[in-house]
Order: structure tokens, then sequence, then C-alpha cells
């Protein structure tokens, strides 16, 4: 990086400083269950806001197919309710430490009781609103065929396609509410877990970094942080004992990238909470 004789202004600062690119990956099944839950939703809400097309909605509606089939095999609402007690007694726990920032702690634990209540008061399991849904049967019937949300198989999807704009996002607001309720907790659990993250700069020899998990602390995710300028991204591999990482070049998209065997500099995040 160059070295400037006088500080940078902000303009500057930024054409010289690359941003950063964060690898995320879920070390157990419950945080994976959550960023799925977290993408899909966002996903979802990106298309219904900003002046949405035609085309918009019928994306919002194969997103909300894939998060009924998601909370259809798991009841989401119950994993998303034990991790917040977790968390909670986590917090009270870390608390009783004399160097425990108790302020920080106590706005975890406000946050997570807001959720709690919230999701306590919202009836029956996640996507139980739509199981008797006629409109919405008939879609999910179809939605395995490649092109299968059609307006000639589902003459009712054609009728809801032609209304007004509004009447159209105001069925998608009412239909996904339930998600977005449970996806508003998990984004908080996501968020303290992220936060909670022990930052290491590593450098990964010859492309390939190998390293053991601490017993004694379960982590749940790990972040490897590159700046936005290189052309190689990192493929994890990890289980309960050990990690490794494995630096790709991806300079040929259409072809499986080859390791990059020149030594690699990273920051490695493990979060845990």
């Amino acid at each position: 990086m160059m070295i400037y004789a006088q500080p940078l202004n902000e303009d500057i600062r930024r054409i010289s400083e690359p941003h950063m690119i964060g690898y995320e990956q879920p070390l157990n099944e419950k945080i994976r269950l959550f960023m799925r839950l977290e993408l899909l939703t966002g996903r979802f809400l990106y298309h219904i806001s900003k002046d949405p097309q035609p085309e918009d909605t019928v994306a919002a509606l194969h997103l909300l197919l894939d998060l009924y089939n998601l909370s259809a095999r798991l009841d989401v609402k119950s994993e998303i309710l034990k991790e917040i007690d977790r968390m909670g007694q986590s917090a009270r726990l870390l608390m009783r430490k004399e160097d425990a920032d108790a302020t920080r702690l106590d706005a975890v634990l406000e946050k997570l009781n807001h959720h709690s209540d919230v999701l306590y008061q919202q009836r029956g399991q996640l996507g139980q609103h739509l199981k008797n849904h006629m409109f919405f049967n008939s879609l999910r019937q179809r939605s395995t065929l490649p092109g299968g949300l059609n307006g000639f198989d589902i003459p009712l999807f054609h009728y809801w396609q032609e209304q007004a704009i509004n009447v159209r996002i105001d069925d998608l607001n009412e239909w996904i509410q339930p998600y977005v309720t449970a996806n508003a907790a998990a984004r908080e659990l996501l968020n303290i877990v992220r936060d909670f993250g022990e930052r290491y700069e590593e450098v990964a020899k010859e492309g390939f970094y190998q390293s053991m998990m601490e017993a004694r602390k379960p982590y749940q995710m790990m972040r490897v942080e590159l700046p936005d300028n290189v052309d190689y991204y990192p493929e994890i591999s990890a289980g309960k004992q050990r990690f490794t990482l494995r630096f790709v070049n991806a300079d040929m998209l259409a072809e499986r990238g080859k390791q990059n065997h020149k030594d690699v500099k990273f920051t490695l995040v493990l979060c845990s909470f």
C-alpha cells in the first residue's frame, strides 16, 4: 500500500484501501438454518421494495415457496426460541465475570427478550398460515417443474398477475409477515454471534491453511476476510475438531479452480457466544 505524507481524505482512502470480502461458514446446523432464513427473506424483501416490477412479484413468490419448504422440514420458530434461551443463559453467565462488559451484555439480553416475546405471540409453527391456502398450494404443486409457475397451467396465477401491483405487494406482505418476524429474531442471533468473534491475522502457506478447533469453545461460525481486489477465494472445510482452508484461483469460472500456490494473508474470525 502506498504511504502518503499527509492524511488521506475519504475519497482517496476509498480508492487506495481495498474493501474486504467476508466468507462466512456456519459450524453447526442451527446457524446454517438461520443463515438460509436470513438469505431467503432478504432476497424476498429486495424484490418487493423500491418500485417493484411485475417480474419482482413472481421472483418473490418463488422465494416464499423456498421459505415455506425450509419451514416445512423443521420447526424453525422452535429452533430460534431454543437458541434465544441458550444465548440468554450464556449472557447471564458472562455477566458474572469481573471483566464482563455489563452494558453490552445488558443490550444483548434486552434484544433477546424482545424477540422471544414477539415470537411467543405468533401462533403455531412457521408457515402454518399457508398450509391450507388454496392459491399458494396450487403454486407449490407446480413449483418443482421447470416453468411450472405460469398462467396457462394455473389460470388463477394469471389472474393474480393481472391485478394492480399494489394489490400483489399487499398480498405478498401478508404472506411473508411471519417469516419476517422469525427472520428478525434469527438475524439478531446471527449478529450477536458475528459480533463476538475472535480475530486472527494468518498466512496460508502456498494457499493452504489447517488448524485445530479449541475443544472447550464450541465455535458457531467462521469468517475468512480477504481484500476485494484479489483474484482468489477460500474453499472452507470445517469439522468439530479441525478446519482447512484452500485458496483457489477464480480467473476461470467455467472450469474447476486451481489452488493458489502463493502465500496468502487473510483475517480469520472465529465466532461463538
